[in-house]
């Protein structure tokens, strides 16, 4: 269930960059605000509902939680913003390289704090996938500073995310309380000044803006649920699903050039992946032989 709740959440937020061009008259700092007054407002329902109120609040309480997913929630925040600043200001395949290169930050965590091990095919195939990412890198004509603050954030929140003890209603819960103040505060500022898009345009336009609590809320519980269930490497390696479904959609939808050079670079990324996947299912077959033999 794991791999396949990561695998929902990769093919949602490849397809969610088509949601994010319709709110391009809003800036990437007031979208950011809204995700989070939104997505908390939501969380604290479903918790009560749940009945994880409790435990919601011990997190709150214990610093030995609270700090974990303060750093969490930094990391979030910079993340939604660099992402929203990149398809809102054209710059979609600039955040989309961000999530090609989270998987060697999160593979290389892997590696260095949970000491998970990898086979040589799968070596093999991460070698596939750096030489695409490496040749989609080339292809830009600066240096890919946001790509670049996508893959460290993200990729340091799965790590961080493993840390945590709280359920992941409660751990996002959480996140989302820490950053809810500033939020809260910017939007109350900025519209005092007449400097936000909110109430503006209509209640329809209204709306839309409020419903990136839920275009938040449910990539993200599918991931809290997976990363607590899979290997880091394994959630690197299924995480270029999202990038490769954004590259598409700027390249078929949205006119954005695709010529040789990225037709290699993809050829290599996802001939890495069906290494990985295939070596992946060799092990877990390996594993259930191994064990009806005991």
């Amino acid at each position: 269930m794991g791999q396949l709740a990561a695998i929902a959440c990769y093919v949602y937020w490849g397809l969610i960059v088509i949601y994010w061009t319709w709110l391009d008259k809003v800036s990437s700092e007031e979208l950011l605000m809204h995700r989070v007054v939104w997505t908390l407002a939501i969380l604290l329902v479903l918790i009560r509902m749940r009945g994880s109120l409790r435990e919601y609040w011990s997190g709150v309480r214990d610093w030995g939680i609270l700090k974990w997913h303060l750093v969490a929630a930094a990391l979030l925040a910079l993340n939604w913003y660099l992402f929203v600043y990149g398809v809102t200001n054209d710059r979609i395949t600039d955040a989309s390289l961000g999530y090609f290169l989270c998987p060697f930050v999160t593979i290389f965590w892997g590696r260095v704090i949970e000491k998970e091990t990898l086979s040589w095919l799968q070596v093999l195939s991460i070698g596939f996938a750096a030489l695409g990412v490496t040749r989609l890198a080339i292809g830009l004509d600066d240096f890919p500073i946001v790509a670049t603050g996508i893959a460290l954030t993200w990729g340091t929140y799965s790590v961080v995310k493993k840390r945590s003890r709280l359920g992941v209603f409660s751990g996002l819960g959480l996140e989302m309380t820490v950053l809810f103040p500033l939020a809260l505060t910017w939007l109350v500022w900025n519209g005092w000044r007449d400097q936000i898009v909110w109430g503006t345009l209509g209640s329809r336009y209204d709306w839309l803006i409020a419903s990136t609590g839920i275009a938040t809320l449910t990539p993200l519980l599918l991931y809290s649920y997976a990363v607590k269930r899979v290997s880091l490497t394994t959630m690197g390696l299924l995480q270029y699903i999202m990038p490769t479904m954004a590259l598409g959609l700027a390249v078929f939808v949205f006119k954005e050039p695709f010529g040789s050079a990225r037709l290699f670079a993809f050829s290599c990324i996802w001939l890495g992946l069906v290494l990985y996947i295939a070596e992946s299912i060799g092990q877990s077959r390996r594993s259930k032989n191994s064990g009806s033999l005991d």
